[in-house]
């Protein structure tokens, strides 16, 4: 008993001296400090200690100030131990021992997320390479790593850290992580609807239950957040104005693999709309207002249709330049009828006014090729369709994967307009050899330029060489002629085509010339083109009987002035991959009669119409019909060198490039070659949607497609029976070299002669 007493005693008195020690080690009485030795330190330095230490030299140190120089350096986090002593001629001795360091950090395990984004993580918790470390910290680093697994329904994950020493005082972390399995829902219950069944509502939710063993979807928080509102939406937007979520509830297995998921509503009575009205300061009329609105009386109650409603009124106020106008929707309920008053209460606020319009992002294209296309100006009042209709020309240049114009409100009455693009690609240098299905090998060189050195302006200068085709050209164009749109271009050119490399009739011909263009804005939307072309052709018939016919007659060497006219409708929201609007043009070109006795005309129709069915759906619709004959002297159909041809990427898909329509007989003519035709009819179905299970497909679309068309011998030979059609999917891409194409077809109307082609593919060609 007395052992048992002495060693209570000494263990008691030991302890106590550790607590006393604690504070005050050493101290006794209070002494002046002559001199600060710091003892222990490695990697701190010496001032940072004398940084956070509260007393100098000079100073009397007694307890209290101890006491507090001890908490200071503890708050730093930077050691583990510290201790005070003093000296035998009066210096302060501050002993430390210094918490280790991060060496390294090493994460095993992680499958689901990403050693980076967990590094993020830590990171952001002050733990990474050369920060100290702290053991009593990690709990919350495994509280916090926990968190984000919870966060994506893995709620059986485990985390743990393992600190190994090293030398120089130093730690490696090793985090092993066992992600488990991802928690399942294996029941969802709904209490409190009386209105839908369980069934009917469940069938909104990203989530579903199990229905057999093991198939329910993995949990996750942010769905169920989202499918309570899809909830909420759909009870408010049926008259439901009282519907309320009482309360969701969600508990796990003993395992944690299991969710159970309930939710308790409340419906309350349906609702329909009785009295609609406007307090407003008279900037719209009444009238005006109940047309923007789209809202009947009598009609049930919807909160969708009231947001929209706002939204409406909002933006018709921003075209007047109100753009910080407020729109509150005030709504009183009579429970008794089960009717809503609804009052919009509109406040205009201030007339709002454009201070500055800055451009951000452009790294190539200059600030005035964007400024120009503008239709919102510095110093005018504000107006959003004024801002709509310049990103919409923006997007239509071609020459950004993004544009967005923000608005930055400066004051009460003002606000700074800032175009943010990302460009891209608007042209190529190209020396190389290819190779086409149509054409074999080829040779190639010259620069393609949209945007040459950011001027908005287009070059070209190009020379290539295959078996079928050899040309040369320079052509440049300047957009803005005239600051008002007017485009002026002009170019040379020569080239020799081969007709049996291309698969149509057996001849050569050789074209030179010079060609000037000049167009005209008619609106914000349509344009008119007018052009020359001088040009001399030279013909080689090699046999063909139809050729040497022509030549016989009108000689091997032409001399004629072509002009061309054109108008032409853009409202796409997009050059490459549109997604709403519609381009529409038509055109015609004649050869002038006093410069050539050969005399004909062609005119051209197209029409392409992109309609967007959701976020990432597009309907494109299109047609093209092109239509030529001979006139004057040459009353012929048109010269067999002009005629029309369809067949290949670009009219009819899963055929042969240039093989739709009659062919010659070889016996009669000397080919058997495609005529071609004086007609053409093209239409074409797209269903047109982004490349999945890619992050950033901007530049890459899939789209399943309807093709149809063919080559008629005149236009009163048109037989719609005689349309051939296929269908199949298409892959399109914007690489740096220029567009490509390609298509998977299956024939759906043909004939047994047609020429038939599965897989094509074309590079450089516009979509």
């Amino acid at each position: 008993m007395d052992n048992m007493l002495k060693n209570f005693c000494t263990k008691k008195i030991c302890l106590a001296f550790c607590l006393v020690g604690f504070i005050s080690p050493v101290l006794a009485d209070s002494f002046t400090i002559k001199e600060v030795v710091i003892e222990g330190i490695e990697r701190i330095g010496y001032e940072t200690v004398y940084t956070y230490l509260p007393v100098s030299v000079g100073e009397e140190l007694d307890v209290e100030k101890e006491q507090a120089s001890i908490r200071a350096l503890y708050r730093t986090g930077f050691f583990q131990d510290i201790a005070l002593f003093q000296g035998n001629s009066g210096e302060l001795i501050v002993r430390v021992e210094e918490r280790p360091s991060i060496a390294q950090i090493e994460i095993k395990g992680n499958k689901l997320i990403k050693t980076d984004d967990l590094m993020t993580a830590l990171d952001s918790l002050g733990i990474k390479q050369g920060k100290i470390y702290n053991a009593i910290e990690m709990d919350r680093v495994i509280i916090d790593l926990k968190r984000q697994y919870h966060n994506q329904g893995y709620y059986a994950a485990d985390i743990k850290i393992e600190a190994e020493s090293l030398a120089r005082n130093r730690v490696d972390l090793k985090i092993k992580v066992d992600e488990g399995e991802a928690a399942s829902i294996e029941r969802i219950a709904l209490v409190g609807n009386n209105t839908y069944s369980d069934e009917r509502l469940k069938g909104l939710f990203l989530l579903s239950e199990s229905v057999i063993m093991g198939s329910g979807d993995k949990y996750a928080r942010p769905k169920l957040q989202s499918d309570l509102e899809t909830l909420r939406s759909f009870y408010m937007d049926r008259g439901f104005a009282e519907f309320s979520i009482n309360s969701s509830q969600v508990s796990l297995s003993a395992d944690k693999t299991k969710v159970f998921i309930s939710a308790s509503l409340t419906e309350g009575p349906q609702y329909r709309l009785d009295k609609i009205k406007f307090t407003c300061d008279g900037r719209l009329s009444q009238d005006e207002l109940r047309k923007l609105i789209k809202l009947e009386n009598g009609e049930l109650f919807s909160r969708t249709k009231i947001i929209a409603a706002i939204n409406a009124i909002r933006d018709r106020l921003s075209e007047e330049g109100y753009a910080f106008a407020e729109v509150e929707p005030r709504t009183k309920l009579n429970p008794d009828t089960q009717t809503v008053d609804l009052d919009f209460y509109i406040e205009s606020k201030n007339r709002v006014y454009v201070r500055r319009v800055e451009v951000e992002g452009n790294t190539r294209t200059r600030d005035h090729v964007l400024r120009r296309e503008m239709r919102q100006y510095e110093s005018a009042p504000y107006s959003l369709a004024a801002v709509r209709q310049s990103t919409s020309r923006l997007n239509r240049l071609g020459y950004f994967t993004r544009v967005n114009i923000d608005t930055r409100r400066v004051s009460d009455d003002e606000v700074d307009l800032v175009i943010q693009v990302e460009e891209q690609p608007t042209g190529s240098f190209t020396a190389g050899i290819g190779y086409s299905q149509l054409d074999g090998v080829s040779f190639n060189l010259g620069v393609s330029e949209r945007n040459w050195l950011g001027t908005g302006n287009e070059l070209n200068v190009t020379a290539n060489s295959s078996a079928s085709t050899k040309s040369a050209d320079i052509g440049f164009t300047n957009p803005y002629f005239t600051d008002d749109g007017v485009s002026l271009g002009a170019g040379f050119y020569l080239y020799e085509v081969n007709a049996a490399e291309l698969g149509i009739t057996d001849y050569t011909v050789n074209n030179k010339g010079f060609r000037l263009n000049l167009g005209y804005p008619t609106s914000e939307l349509t344009r008119l083109n007018f052009g020359l072309k001088v040009e001399n052709q030279v013909l080689n018939c090699s046999g063909f009987s139809a050729c040497v016919d022509h030549t016989d007659q009108y000689g091997l060497d032409n001399n004629y002035v072509l002009f061309t006219a054109g108008w032409r409708y853009d409202s796409r929201n997009s050059f490459y991959f549109p997604t709403s609007g519609q381009l529409t043009s038509l055109s015609f070109q004649s050869i002038i009669p006093e410069t050539s006795d050969v005399t004909f005309y062609k005119t051209f129709f197209e029409e392409r119409l992109f309609i967007p069915l959701s976020k990432n759906f597009t309907l494109k619709l299109g047609g093209t019909l092109a239509y030529g004959s001979g006139y004057g002297d040459y009353q012929d159909n048109l010269p067999f060198y002009e005629r029309f041809y369809a067949g290949g990427i670009g009219s009819v898909r899963g055929f042969e490039p240039n093989s739709l329509g009659e062919y010659y007989d070889l016996t009669l003519d000397g080919s058997n070659r495609p005529k071609g035709g004086d007609a053409r009819t093209l239409f074409s179905t797209e269903l047109v949607f982004p490349m999945p299970l890619i992050e950033d497909s901007s530049n890459l679309r899939l789209s399943w497609f309807f093709d149809a068309g063919n080559i008629f011998r005149t236009i009163d030979e048109f037989d719609s029976a005689q349309l051939r059609s296929a269908t199949g999917l298409a892959f399109s891409w914007l690489t740096p070299v220029g567009p490509l194409a390609f298509s998977f077809s299956k024939p759906i109307h043909y004939e047994k002669e047609d020429q038939l082609q599965s897989f094509q593919f074309s590079l450089g060609v516009p979509f």
